[in-house]
């Protein structure tokens, strides 16, 4: 028979375990980058323009926590690439938005497709109410990560 663990132990081990999490998606992150030839930067500002939709290069820059330089950068090199684009904004002419294009969408759904089955394959183990304290969990892990994020980028250097 197992001892029970403590309230204080399962925080300190799902902490650790949020850690490793962290870590091993860097790594995923940084072997399709590497499949493909982009920069692990180039992959995180794609990955904001798939999910965010047609987005300017001022509030990419911000998500990303880059300077707009870096990211004018990197939008230029996933132009030449193919991956992005930019478009005029419908609702002012005077602005453009950046948009990923058809190639970096299927690129990333094929780079993607494992872990996305398997994950729907995990989650569907959980009940409706796990599903919403997961969704919850995560959504708040999410907010503290941004907020810690923002709060280094802040941070005075030693």
């Amino acid at each position: 028979m197992t001892a029970e663990i403590s309230d204080g132990e399962l925080r300190r081990k799902v902490g650790l375990a949020l850690r490793a999490l962290g870590s091993e998606l860097d790594r995923l992150d940084e072997s399709i980058a590497s499949r493909f030839g982009l920069h692990r930067t180039d992959l995180r500002c794609l990955e904001i323009v798939a999910r965010q939709g047609p987005i300017s290069a001022g509030r990419l820059a911000a998500v990303a926590g880059l300077s707009t330089s870096a990211v004018t950068s990197v939008i230029d090199r996933m132009e030449r690439a193919g991956r992005m684009r930019r478009v005029p904004d419908s609702a002012d002419r005077r602005k453009v938005l950046v948009e990923v294009t058809e190639l970096a969408r299927r690129d990333g759904r094929a780079a993607h497709a494992g872990l996305m089955d398997g994950t729907d394959r995990l989650l569907a183990r959980y009940s409706h109410g796990d599903l919403v304290l997961l969704d919850g969990f995560v959504a708040a892990v999410t907010e503290l990560v941004i907020s810690q994020a923002v709060a280094q980028s802040h941070a005075d250097r030693p």
